[in-house]
């Protein structure tokens, strides 16, 4: 039994533009002081703990993704590659029954390339934690973390009852990780799924925040890869039967073949495909600081959080004028003096061809901007 980490790189991250576009995804920016982009820093982070890291992107982003994690010893089949984006139910249907084909009894966790951690010990220690819950319980298993703010733009996990019991937890054999990490992994709480909620209202939010038993749904899940194509033969017979049918004509070098039989997969999120739907789900609890970076006012927090704001709490980059300014994110990308005054909890992001201002508070509605120049045929803005 081995474990594999797929790191989910996909998407284009339309709530951080103009620094995000199609062409320069969320998870090959660079977002932090480190100079690393997102997916490196994530493939960093996990390579202690697993025996092989995959990339799963779009085929359009594979040559970006590859080209980022040079120098990083991962193998030459080290991107699976989705002919075209699907959703991260069939891309990570794909990569299972890939896996799957050359090691039967691999454990899989999955995470997002484009997440900001703090704590990189516990991160590890619960994804860790994740798969050994997995294995042991020949069932799935996520991540969650407790919520530090009522969050409307989250989605939340529910567990219920006490801690489940620890006796035999084993990490998956033959595992890179220290035996510190081990350990670490090992004392990980972990409870029963009592279901899933997206993205609630301010005051149900609020509730979640006191009760205790929601938690943040970090996307971070784990599987054992015959667990994992059960449940999703159960939830969608003609997907897993056409997901083979993919694989093994790429194994054949059909890749014309391949990419026909993907294009009529309807799109799909993973969770709503199996996670929400299987009875044998596991939550371990994580204590890590998190962010999904979904937004200018998660992007603002985390590197608040990091160190970077000044003495008014403004976080600034490039050549950028404060004047009676506070809390506010001001980037200057796009070769010119940005000079703001007044401000209070104010993102102003310059890329060079577009300038965006929005107030922290209402950072989600950047998508808005997306969908309106979509509308307009912007095409080049995206």
């Amino acid at each position: 039994m081995s474990h594999h980490v797929l790191i989910l790189a996909g998407g284009s991250g339309t709530r951080l533009w103009p620094l995000s576009r199609s062409a320069v995804p969320k998870h090959l920016l660079s977002l932090d002081a480190s100079g690393r982009t997102l997916l490196r820093a994530t493939a960093e982070r996990v390579l202690p703990l697993a025996d092989s890291v995959r990339i799963v992107t779009a085929s359009s982003q594979a040559e970006a993704c590859r080209d980022q994690l040079r120098g990083l010893g991962l193998s030459d089949d080290a991107i699976i590659s989705e002919p075209e984006p699907r959703g991260t139910g069939p891309a990570l249907g794909l990569a299972t029954r890939w896996i799957a084909e050359e090691d039967p009894d691999a454990v899989i966790s999955s995470v997002h390339a484009d997440h900001h951690v703090e704590d990189e010990g516990g991160y590890r220690a619960a994804v860790l934690a994740a798969a050994g819950w997995a294995a042991s319980r020949r069932g799935l298993a996520t991540v969650g973390v407790s919520p530090s703010y009522p969050s409307t733009g989250l989605g939340y996990v529910a567990v219920t009852g006490n801690p489940l019991r620890r006796e035999g937890w084993q990490a998956p054999p033959g595992s890179r990780a220290s035996p510190e990490l081990r350990e670490a992994a090992a004392a990980v709480p972990a409870f029963a799924a009592a279901g899933f909620v997206e993205k609630p209202s301010l005051e149900v939010a609020r509730g979640y925040l006191a009760d205790g038993r929601h938690l943040w749904n970090t996307g971070l899940f784990a599987w054992p890869a015959g667990v994992f194509e059960e449940e999703l033969s159960a939830a969608d017979p003609p997907l897993a039967e056409r997901l083979s049918r993919v694989v093994a004509a790429r194994r054949a070098g059909d890749e014309a073949g391949a990419a026909s039989l993907y294009a009529e997969i309807r799109p799909v999120p993973v969770d709503t495909l199996v996670f929400e739907r299987t009875r044998r789900l596991t939550v371990v609890r994580g204590w890590f600081s998190w962010s999904d970076l979904g937004s200018f006012a998660d992007l603002y927090d985390a590197r608040v959080r990091s160190g970077e704001g000044d003495s008014d709490e403004n976080v600034t980059e490039g050549e950028v004028v404060a004047v009676d300014t506070q809390r506010s994110f001001v980037l200057a990308g796009g070769g010119r003096i940005v000079a703001v005054v007044g401000l209070d909890g104010v993102a102003v992001v310059d890329s060079g061809d577009a300038l965006m201002v929005v107030p922290l508070n209402r950072a989600q509605q950047v998508r808005e901007v997306v969908d309106r120049l979509r509308e307009r045929g912007s095409s080049g803005l995206l």
